[in-house]
């Protein structure tokens, strides 16, 4: 049967290793006890932007979407995985010709980051879901003004990635977030699948 064939590779990290995102976000807090049947039950102190996680329109538009307001269908579909260094701008977005393209995720070992012309150009592409292997889309002196252009474009910011294993091409990507109402971001267990063409029949 054609699912036999189906190759998955996972690019989350590890919510317990990961690095923190910024200086506000800190380091997950873990504490484990021993249970009353024997075995041990675990509570986690964490922000949702840690790891590998899920951003949406609220983070950073006053009445944007949260998660939970996405049909589930939004954080599954086929996706272009490209490889990039550096800060990227609108003239490397159009050299992707990425029509019919709406997830992109970009692999720079956490140094490919968008200025405020690629985003305008990723939304006018139709990218409605934009990943990286870093902590941050965005370069630095332009994250607010870039987040704010993803946002209003209502595009979906996966990031924290781990693209180490990942080629240049098109996979199906899965990166259903865990669901917590009226949140901005929420950490997903985020899956390529190689064989995508199996999603197709």
């Amino acid at each position: 049967m054609a699912h036999e064939k189906l190759k998955l590779m996972d690019i989350s990290v590890d919510l317990l290793a990961a690095e923190p995102v910024g200086e506000d976000t800190g380091a997950v807090t873990k504490v484990t006890e021993n249970s009353e049947q024997g075995g041990q039950r675990t509570i986690l102190l964490s922000s949702v932007h840690n790891g590998t996680h899920l951003c949406a329109p609220a983070q950073y538009v006053s009445g944007g979407k949260s998660l939970d307001a996405y049909p589930i269908e939004r954080f599954f579909g086929e996706c272009r995985v490209v490889k990039a260094k550096g800060a990227l701008t609108a003239a490397w977005i159009e050299k992707m010709a990425l029509y019919r393209t709406d997830k992109l995720l970009i692999k720079g070992e956490g140094k490919g980051k968008i200025d405020v012309s690629a985003a305008e150009e990723i939304i006018a592409s139709g990218v409605r879901l934009l990943g990286t292997d870093g902590a941050q889309i965005a370069i630095e002196s332009q994250a607010a003004q870039v987040r704010r252009i993803l946002a209003e474009g209502d595009c979906l910011v996966l990031e924290g990635l781990n693209l180490e294993k990942a080629e240049i091409g098109t996979y199906f990507l899965f990166a259903q977030p865990v669901l917590m109402e009226g949140c901005e971001a929420a950490p997903c267990r985020a899956v390529l699948a190689e064989d995508y063409i199996y999603w197709n029949r």
